[in-house]
């Protein structure tokens, strides 16, 4: 059904459980896995066309957000190897997620994407933008979204017992 699943890592608590959903579904399906890490550019604050910082500063995030990446990427990479599933990792600068994943849907041909939802509300959503909801229109491939049943405005259901 899918031989490579795309999981995008971001190094939270929830994207760490979507990523072993993930890959426990690659196990179950034979696929491959492909864990991705989107780093954030580096934007210099400037005030009246000078910039605030210098080339130091730049170079200091920089280094920061690689490291970070490669933390995340080899965190991912040990919930993989544990299962033993094959998985590769890929770590990109860009301010557009969404535009990182569809790209990364294509050149590493896969054929659906595990993904967590941060659930932010409706005013989260305006100001920051959903990712998740993104790829749901401009992804050709399906995309299932990992939810935390601990999340805010998840109701609990309760079985009665006999």
């Amino acid at each position: 059904m899918f031989t490579k699943i795309l999981i995008p890592v971001d190094g939270s608590e929830l994207s760490s459980k979507a990523a072993a959903a993930g890959v426990n579904l690659a196990k179950e399906l034979g696929a491959r896995v492909v864990f991705l890490h989107a780093m954030v550019p580096y934007i210099a604050p400037y005030a009246a066309d000078v910039a605030m910082v210098d080339d130091r500063t730049q170079m200091m995030f920089e280094q920061s957000i690689v490291d970070g990446s490669a933390k995340v990427l080899s965190d991912a990479k040990r919930l993989a190897e544990r299962v033993g599933v094959s998985c590769e990792t890929i770590s990109e600068v860009d301010s557009r997620p969404e535009a990182l994943i569809e790209k990364a849907v294509q050149a590493m041909a896969c054929d659906l994407v595990v993904i967590a939802t941060h659930r932010r509300g409706a005013l989260g959503r305006l100001l920051m933008g959903s990712v998740t909801t993104s790829l749901l229109s401009i992804l050709s491939v399906p995309v299932l979204i990992y939810r935390d049943g601990t999340m805010p405005g998840d109701v609990e259901s309760s079985t009665a017992s006999d």
